[in-house]
């Protein structure tokens, strides 16, 4: 087991905290220590009182006369705003998704809603793009399918017929292993976007999708939810089967043509 993890995320912490915002007392080890508890424990969810109540346990074995060991409620609005810092390392994405800090001004929030909406609207665009991706697959291996049939019933010598068969198996196993990428990395890009969605709803009123996430255990339930992307990639992986089973006999019966005829012509020779 490594010992040192918690050092390991405590160093992350603070290499991304503004070295002017790093406290002056000699020892910060113990804090960030702290901190990277707070960020195992609860991630996204950490708030400006949850980094003060950790910065007030350290104090007390530091200095505990200062005058900042009182409740957060009780802190004036600046030395408050001290703590803004330590929020966004501890939640990366905050010091990515909100550069100029938390929106806390009405106006400022009211245009975090409209781009939470445009958010959701890229996220459900998405999903009818993916949609449109599949059909586009479903239908080029439904004519490989057509092809592979057209070939086997026209009575072509079984040498060409082969070949033929070959470059479809092999023409459909690529469309399958980028139909499969392309689920991948919509299924990637989509989680991205919730991650987005999800720490923007915790400045509303309610949070509609992350109760959902919830509700379905984050998906660590197979019994309660399995993505999409998991499903979806069942089709284009079944189809690289066949693809796969399709070529291998192919090469072994031309292989079998190429050394009847290597027989044959050596008997020629001789």
């Amino acid at each position: 087991m490594d010992l040192g993890y918690l050092d390991s995320v405590a160093h992350q912490i603070r290499d991304r905290v503004p070295a002017s915002d790093i406290p002056d007392e000699n020892n910060t080890d113990g804090l960030f220590r702290i901190y990277a508890v707070l960020l195992l424990a609860k991630g996204s969810l950490v708030s400006r009182e949850d980094v003060h109540n950790a910065w007030v346990a350290w104090m007390l074995d530091v200095n505990p006369t200062h005058e900042s060991l009182i409740p957060f409620s009780e802190l004036d609005p600046h030395t408050a705003d001290d703590d803004e810092p330590y929020v966004a390392a501890i939640r990366p994405i905050d010091a990515t998704l909100f550069p100029n800090g938390v929106p806390q001004a009405k106006e400022e929030i009211e245009r975090t809603i409209e781009l939470y909406k445009l958010m959701v609207t890229s996220s459900e665009s998405l999903v009818a793009r993916r949609q449109g991706v599949n059909t586009f697959f479903l239908t080029a291996h439904g004519a490989i399918l057509t092809a592979a049939g057209l070939l086997l019933g026209n009575g072509a010598a079984p040498a060409l017929r082969n070949w033929g068969m070959l470059v479809l198996a092999l023409t459909g196993f690529v469309l399958a292993m980028a139909w499969r990428s392309l689920i991948k990395s919509a299924g990637q890009l989509n989680t991205g976007k919730f991650v987005v969605i999800n720490r923007i709803e915790k400045l509303l009123p309610v949070a509609v999708y992350l109760a959902e996430w919830k509700a379905l255990e984050e998906g660590k339930n197979p019994s309660k939810y399995q993505t999409f992307t998991s499903r979806e990639t069942w089709v284009p992986t079944t189809f690289q089967v066949i693809y796969v089973i399709g070529a291998v006999a192919d090469i072994i019966f031309l292989s079998h043509v190429v050394i009847a005829h290597l027989f044959q012509s050596l008997l020629c020779l001789l």
